[in-house]
């Protein structure tokens, strides 16, 4: 399959994705813009893809450094060519792996992110494109087992920051919970006011005592069939700080 270069962010970065099949939204972006990246952390983004959550962290955090785990080929081959694109050789590091089989010593990371699959293997009408599937539904590794990896992963007291779809959040808390991640912090993300969640970006520690914050709610778009919120619309801007 082809792979085509996108400008983004007023062309302050050059995106390598897919021409065809699973592209990346506006889900990716807001989790770029809630992470939280301190200079010494040691960073894992988790099913990667293209890379575009690393390339807009990277961008905010100029002293960053982060590891990309991928499985598929050609997500790949998107990673190695926006790293050379976007000139950040010293400062993004494919790494080919499933989460499954972590190719990482436990307790390795400060921080892991990662915009997971959101819907379960059975659920809805398949994409003809294979992997949009994978990336789409959890075929290849379910929630639970996703969330016990991510555990092992993280040195206690680190963090694990993820977007998620609303309808499972009684779910995913639940089981972030069980495997010892507890939800700290906590935005539920609307299409425009007066509709239901549709997503929730969420920060989840290690070995942490029961307390959440709940930040106030993003709305994507300023009313139905509107523009883009001036909040979302920042998210979009040029970023110039490295």
């Amino acid at each position: 399959m082809q792979l085509v270069p996108t400008p983004f962010l007023e062309g302050s970065i050059i995106v390598y994705q897919p021409e065809r099949g699973f592209r990346f939204g506006i889900d990716s972006i807001l989790l770029a813009h809630f992470l939280n990246l301190k200079p010494k952390d040691i960073v894992l983004e988790v099913g990667a893809g293209s890379g575009i959550i690393s390339l807009i962290a990277l961008k905010k955090f100029s002293y960053a450094k982060i590891f990309a785990l991928e499985l598929e080929t050609l997500y790949i081959e998107c990673l190695k060519k926006n790293i050379l694109e976007n000139k950040l050789q010293e400062r993004l590091f494919v790494i080919k792996g499933d989460i499954r089989n972590p190719p990482f010593k436990p307790g390795n990371f400060d921080v892991v992110f990662s915009n997971p699959p959101y819907f379960k293997s059975e659920a809805g009408r398949k994409s003809p494109y294979e992997i949009e599937n994978i990336t789409r539904r959890d075929i290849e590794c379910d929630l639970r087992e996703f969330l016990k990896k991510v555990n092992y992963l993280l040195k206690n007291r680190g963090k694990f920051y993820l977007v998620f779809t609303a309808l499972r959040l009684a779910e995913l808390v639940y089981l972030l919970k069980n495997h010892r991640l507890e939800p700290k912090l906590l935005r539920l993300v609307y299409s425009y006011p007066g509709s239901e969640a549709k997503l929730v970006l969420l920060c989840a520690v290690k070995e942490a005592k029961e307390e959440i914050r709940i930040l106030p709610p993003l709305y994507i778009y300023e009313s139905r069939k509107g523009d883009y919120t001036e909040e979302v619309k920042n998210f979009l801007k040029r970023i110039d700080n490295n």
